[in-house]
């Protein structure tokens, strides 16, 4: 059987003060539903959509989901858990009762070095040409604007290139706490609730059946072909090169929608100032994603 990296942060009780546990999950507000024994934590750009899927697939709820971004052009699975997963009456209420009570919390990091790469290509939209020229705001668009006038000291045109070392000394110069979340760290307060298991989100094939398995829940693994993310690029293992690139000069916004990616990850980054840096900016995501010790789900 193959093993499973978990980890465990720090055991902390929570106290009769509700409001503030209320507060903590209306940041980042964890996936709950009576049909599964478990709360799922999360955060942007680390398999978030996968796991949506999954979760609400268990849920009954991925079809309810998938007509609600079938609606118009631009709406996802994650507005359906913005705007009316989320939304449902006493969804917050019942979320903070079962954390109360002890229900066990799951998570998926992913290594920092890759996410933060992954963080970079999100600024890299390549419909942000199109959206500046015809007035569409766009929250993404409108931090690309932000990077582009620290890095240039005025407003240029969008296309303009921003590198990923120009990205992460932009990150290192900012306040982790106000960034945007597909930015900000993974870590934050709600993975010093009680008893929380994290596992790597490089593992989720080998851990969701698991799950599922110990949890006596419905097998997935067909369904979870169609779990991923719309949007990825593809990659290559062929690399060195093209990150290298991509590290001093950035990535075009006008690319074709066939563009391949290097396949970046730590050991890409190793002695390098991006790693560096990023080692630097993620010293706690990274310090919980090399905490996981193989064990096995029984």
């Amino acid at each position: 059987m193959h093993a499973l990296r978990r980890c465990f942060i720090r055991e902390v009780t929570v106290s009769d003060d509700s409001p503030g546990l209320r507060s903590l999950v209306l940041k980042r507000t964890p996936y709950q539903h009576e049909q599964l024994p478990f709360i799922v934590l999360w955060s942007q750009k680390s398999g978030c959509t996968s796991i949506l899927k999954w979760f609400l697939w268990h849920a009954g709820l991925l079809a309810d989901a998938q007509a609600y971004a079938e609606r118009e052009e631009g709406i996802t699975v994650h507005n359906y858990e913005r705007e009316v997963f989320i939304r449902t009456p006493g969804y917050v209420d019942d979320l903070v009762v079962r954390i109360e009570a002890g229900v066990p919390i799951i998570s998926f990091v992913r290594c920092p070095y890759a996410r933060a790469f992954s963080s970079y290509m999100h600024l890299h939209n390549r419909f942000y040409i199109r959206f500046e020229r015809d007035g569409i705001a766009d929250p993404g668009l409108a931090l690309r604007y932000t990077i582009l006038e620290a890095l240039y000291g005025y407003r240029p045109p969008v296309e303009y290139p921003i590198s990923f070392i120009d990205y992460l000394a932009w990150l290192e110069s900012s306040a982790l706490a106000d960034l945007e979340p597909h930015h900000a760290p993974q870590v934050t307060a709600l993975f010093d609730l009680p008893g929380v298991t994290h596992f790597r989100l490089e593992d989720q094939d080998i851990v969701m059946p698991r799950l599922e398995a110990h949890y006596q829940l419905a097998d997935s693994s067909v369904a979870r072909a169609g779990f991923q993310s719309g949007h990825h690029l593809s990659k290559s293992s062929d690399n060195s090169r093209a990150f290298d690139v991509f590290c001093a000069r950035g990535v075009s916004l006008s690319r074709s929608p066939n563009y391949v990616l290097p396949d970046v990850g730590k050991a890409l980054m190793e002695g390098t100032e991006c790693g560096e840096r990023i080692a630097r900016i993620f010293r706690e995501d990274i310090a919980l994603y090399d905490s996981c010790e193989p064990i096995l789900l029984t």
